[in-house]
């Protein structure tokens, strides 16, 4: 069945699915694929999550893709449907920047590839004027910190952190 409804059901409920193959086909720019990406995500609820833990539910079913327009994709409806189902932020702009932002901020943290770890201080910095040219709470931002440093993305089913470049922070 090439309905987009049924996929996206699909890739949340079969668990033995090559994870990053469902990255890569929901991070086509064919709109066949971009409507099981939306369909997917649309089929979760963050009602009453942070961004960074809507953010880990989201990557547990998949691995990012390595290629920047994909992940670009991805995080354009993710902040979409974070702000629609939590009214966080000013506008779904901000979800996205901060969620593009937090992805970064994972890499950055468990990659043995990244000498310089990012600092707490570097990331607020990052992130000023980003909620519609206003500055978010450093408060809320240093958590958010704390939380991706101390543990980072997991894919359901694997060992791995799904950071962007094709899978795992190695």
């Amino acid at each position: 069945d090439r309905d987009p409804n049924t996929i996206a059901t699909f890739f949340h409920t079969c668990g033995d699915l090559d994870k990053r193959a469902v990255g890569d086909y929901m991070g086509e720019a064919d709109e066949f694929n971009k409507s099981v990406l939306y369909a997917y995500v649309d089929q979760m609820s963050f009602v009453d999550m942070t961004i960074d833990g809507a953010l880990r539910k989201f990557l547990s079913g998949f691995w990012l893709p390595g290629e920047a327009q994909k992940i670009d994709r991805m995080m354009e409806k993710f902040a979409e449907r974070y702000c629609g189902c939590t009214g966080a932020f000013a506008n779904a702009d901000s979800a996205y920047v901060l969620a593009y932002s937090i992805i970064m901020l994972n890499t950055d943290a468990h990659s043995v590839k990244v000498v310089k770890k990012m600092t707490k201080e570097e990331f607020l910095r990052n992130n000023r004027g980003i909620d519609d040219g206003a500055d978010l709470p450093a408060d809320f931002l240093g958590a958010i910190y704390d939380r991706i440093t101390a543990s980072g993305f997991k894919v359901d089913g694997t060992a791995e952190d799904p950071a962007p470049g094709g899978g795992g922070a190695t």
